[in-house]
């Protein structure tokens, strides 16, 4: 196991920006893979599945042999592997990718929860997201761009919940707010807007995009407080007077 005491991890908000840029080159490879592929071999079926191999093995293979995608490299984050330090293994490198495509903002949110920073797909795939060693080395004030590891639990003032019943109050949160104002936004605009009714097949694109920004406000919001043990369900304890002396 390598040790982690001088690792700096990769930010969620540094992540989130990486992850936007190979949205866009995934998208862009999505669109143009098929397109180059269909006027080389032609389209039927089995041409159709191949058109969509590129997008689905490129971060793996990045990932593997590089140690990076593109988005990671311009902002200075790499994948390690938990136990040696080096590149993540390519069988570790696909689990990675399809459970984070599979489980999306939930995975990247438990960075919140996590000592290291790590994404749930961190978890299963035993890896680190952390900063770049090379761009430390180059510019050593770059280090400020990272974080040590958090332990909300060093707090000798209380009793935190586990990380486990943390994440899972916050899920049931999640939720909660999900169906609270879903059912808002359908009010809102059954009394708002003309001729919308109960059957009508896809709600106004302007109380859609509402309901999208309230909602992700929420979503973090409510993974920022369950992360600190605020969180009803999964609240941190004020130690009693015996257990501070305890500790």
């Amino acid at each position: 196991m390598m040790d982690t005491t001088q690792v700096l991890y990769a930010t969620l908000p540094r992540r989130i920006k990486a992850a936007i840029i190979d949205g866009v080159v995934l998208l862009s490879l999505m669109i143009l893979s098929p397109l180059s592929i269909s006027m080389l071999v032609g389209r039927d079926a089995a041409n159709g599945v191949l058109m969509y191999i590129p997008p689905v093995l490129l971060e793996p293979f990045l990932i593997s042999f590089l140690g990076f995608t593109l988005g990671q490299y311009i902002f200075g984050i790499q994948v390690i592997s938990v136990h040696d330090g080096g590149k993540c293994r390519l069988p570790a490198s696909f689990l990675r990718y399809f459970s984070k495509t599979i489980l999306g903002s939930l995975s990247m949110v438990f960075m919140l929860f996590s000592k290291k920073h790590q994404a749930i797909h961190d978890h299963l795939a035993k890896t680190l997201v952390v900063l770049s060693r090379k761009k430390i080395e180059q510019n050593p004030e770059f280090a400020n761009n990272g974080e040590t590891e958090q332990n909300f639990e060093a707090d000798i003032s209380y009793n935190y919940p586990s990380v486990l019943r943390r994440f899972i109050f916050f899920c049931i949160w999640a939720v909660i707010a999900l169906i609270i104002v879903s059912i808002v936004a359908e009010c809102s605009a059954l009394l708002l807007v003309p001729g919308y009714t109960i059957n009508t097949e896809k709600m106004p694109k302007h109380f859609e995009v509402a309901f999208n920004l309230i909602y992700s406000v929420l979503f973090i919001g409510f993974a920022i407080i369950a992360s600190k043990g605020s969180l009803p369900g999964a609240r941190k304890k004020a130690k009693t007077a015996s257990e501070s002396i305890l500790k």
